[in-house]
């Protein structure tokens, strides 16, 4: 399929989708998705394109305008940022309060939801892997995180405990995730893995050279699942010290092909327009 994509022809009629982030040199994206549109027969092109933080507003209404701007991909840290930008927002990442995946209609607005969760639990699945009744320790309340959260209780986690280095956030993440699924025990604080049978890093830490875990990981034990939804090292810190210890261990790629399989479907690839 790779030969494919690259022999595709880039010209004037070509369609674009773009993926923005602040940094965006580790995103895959592109190789994921450039073969889809080769397999598709579509005259389409995925690119990544570096948003600075400091210049969002500004460059992300310029982009927006581009007319032969079909779609969009959002990573760290933009997801909640661009959700006032966007003309319609789906159940999904009504109750995240982020997005990272936006099509536009045939009417020209703006159409965006989030994948980050639900990809990660459909990941899973192909792995036989279910949230359903599982304790979660979430470490990460960002954007990310909160899809997490949010895929993880609408699952059937029977409990979701959030830490995050900013508590003010991972109090207003154990809060939404009661708001929508009161039978999921939803609580935030310190890191504690008593109580817990699954640990999900969805922070960045990890993801640098030099960076190590991204919280400390005395009590963690062998019987537990670990998840880091990282896609860039394949094995991040977290993921060599838990599989050490004996733990069940899952990476990022996970949630990259169960999130790619939903945004083709979002943007309905290769389907009749």
């Amino acid at each position: 399929m790779g030969d494919k994509a690259q022999q595709a022809v880039i010209d004037g009629a070509s369609r674009l989708y773009i993926i923005i982030g602040d940094p965006v040199a580790q995103v895959k994206s592109p190789g994921v998705y450039n073969p889809k549109f080769a397999d598709a027969g579509m005259n389409t092109v995925f690119v990544p394109a570096h948003v600075p933080s400091a210049q969002f507003d500004e460059v992300m209404r310029g982009i927006m305008r581009l007319g032969n701007l079909d779609g969009l991909m959002v990573t760290v840290p933009h997801k909640s940022r661009i959700m006032p930008l966007v003309d319609r927002i789906l159940p999904m990442g009504a109750k995240v309060g982020a997005i990272n995946a936006i099509r536009r209609e045939a009417d020209g607005t703006w159409t965006g939801d989030m994948f980050d969760g639900t990809g990660l639990i459909r990941g899973l699945a192909k792995r036989d892997t279910s949230m359903k009744g599982r304790k979660v320790m979430l470490v990460g309340a960002g954007g990310g995180g909160s899809a997490v959260a949010i895929a993880v209780a609408d699952a059937g986690a029977a409990a979701v405990s959030v830490f995050d280095a900013d508590s003010a956030k991972a109090e207003a993440l154990a809060a939404r995730i009661s708001q929508h699924y009161p039978a999921c025990l939803a609580r935030h604080g310190a890191v504690v893995f008593e109580g817990h049978d699954t640990l999900i890093n969805a922070t960045p830490i990890g993801m640098a050279p030099g960076d190590g875990p991204p919280v400390p990981l005395d009590g963690l034990r062998p019987d537990m699942l670990v998840i880091d939804i990282i896609m860039k090292p394949e094995v991040t810190p977290l993921m060599a010290h838990a599989r050490a210890l004996g733990c069940a261990v899952i990476g990022g790629k996970a949630m990259l092909e169960g999130q790619a399989e939903q945004v083709v479907e979002f943007y309905k690839i290769g389907s009749a327009p």
